[in-house]
């Protein structure tokens, strides 16, 4: 799919309806910008209903941590980085 848009007033864009169909994009949906060479990338940000419950066992650690929430924010950083 290929589409061209239109930048307004703030640097605003308007995603196309099919696209934000497609991609369950709705108000205050998040997204990730990331630089690609010359290409802009935009990559909608997951939201779960119990995000606790989506990251259970993707984290293995040799020992216990103190703050496991900064633990599980650095990993998704981490994996983030990996996919882009």
């Amino acid at each position: 799919m290929a589409n061209t848009v239109e930048m307004g007033k703030s640097g605003r864009i308007v995603l196309p309806k099919e696209t934000r169909e497609k991609y369950g994009l709705t108000e205050k949906s998040r997204m990730i910008i990331r630089e690609r060479g010359d290409e802009i990338v935009l990559i909608p940000v997951k939201r779960y209903q119990n995000p606790t419950a989506a990251l259970y066992g993707s984290i293995h650690l040799d020992k216990p941590v103190d703050d496991p929430k900064q633990a599980a924010r650095r990993h998704i950083r981490e994996r983030l980085r990996e996919e882009t």
